[in-house]
């Protein structure tokens, strides 16, 4: 008996995780990127973003940041158990000039493997149409 629980102990302990058999917060963010397409300029753009804890142990979300003021992140837990999730709501404020905008969320974490996860976040900017003399007014 004592053999069977000792066996048992061992094996268990040997899935729990990491390679020395630590449990371990592992993130995961779903999109792990995005690109809102051509767009207008100055508009105000959102998306959710799941960030899952696929691990074992607690995921502690110390810290999100973004590259610049024109990426704002909405509420979220900071604490997941193994299996939970949380979203970011990522709202993104395109430019007035046409063009390419590259943006990026940057999550810190507990996970030992990923301490900081970056989602890009883009945009392509498209000038508004020209209009002709006499056309419609919108």
């Amino acid at each position: 008996m004592k053999v069977t629980l000792v066996a048992a102990a061992f094996v268990a302990a040997a899935c729990t995780g990491g390679a020395d058999g630590a449990a371990a917060a592992r993130l995961s963010a779903e999109p792990p990127a995005f690109d809102f397409g051509e767009v207008r300029p100055e508009k105000t753009l959102q998306k959710e973003i799941v960030l899952r804890n696929v691990g074992d142990a607690d995921l502690v979300i110390a810290n999100v940041s973004t590259t610049c003021d024109c990426t704002v992140v909405g509420s979220y837990v900071k604490k997941l158990a193994p299996g939970a999730s949380t979203s970011l709501r990522i709202q993104l404020t395109t430019p007035a000039a046409a063009g390419r905008t590259e943006q990026a969320v940057t999550i810190e974490s507990n996970d030992p493997e990923r301490p900081r996860v970056e989602v890009p976040v883009a945009a392509t900017v498209t000038a508004p149409a020209a209009r002709t003399r006499g056309a419609a007014r919108d």
